[in-house]
């Protein structure tokens, strides 16, 4: 039920949060709350941003909204999320994709050789390891270099 909590600023996350109507009546309540000085509510994600008078503790928030939640929860089901369709990639995620299943089937590759004692195959991984960690470093040049 906690995602966060650090001085003064506490976040819930709950599927019943997903519901906007629900988000909207369990945030004017808590906002209603002594000691509460914002409230910040995302259906999107679920989640309920509380900040909050440094007296007041997270265990005493956390009793309060578990009290909240066994009043909401018999009246609002967790809406049920539908499934999002997978596209097809863009070249750049694919790129990404393809270096770190390179680089992983090689590592892998190469270790299982090394341990097999083949050194053909285990030289052909390894090359192929370095060949995708180029690939890689090239990519990311940039951020190497920064």
């Amino acid at each position: 039920m906690i995602a966060s909590a650090i001085e003064g600023r506490v976040r819930f996350r709950h599927p019943f949060l997903t519901d906007p109507e629900t988000l909207r009546a369990v945030a004017e309540q808590v906002a209603a709350l002594p000691g509460i000085t914002g409230v910040d509510g995302n259906p999107r994600t679920g989640s309920l941003l509380i900040t909050h008078d440094a007296r007041l503790k997270t265990a005493d928030l956390l009793a309060m909204a578990e009290a909240m939640a066994r009043k909401v929860a018999p009246e609002a089901p967790a809406p049920a999320r539908a499934a999002r369709p997978r596209g097809r990639l863009k070249p750049g995620q694919l790129t990404r994709r393809t270096q770190k299943f390179g680089l992983a089937t090689c590592m892998a590759g190469a270790v299982a050789t090394g341990l097999a004692d083949t050194k053909a195959a285990h030289l052909a991984f390894g090359l192929g390891l370095a060949g995708f960690a180029a690939w890689h470093l090239f990519m990311y040049r940039r951020r190497f270099m920064a």
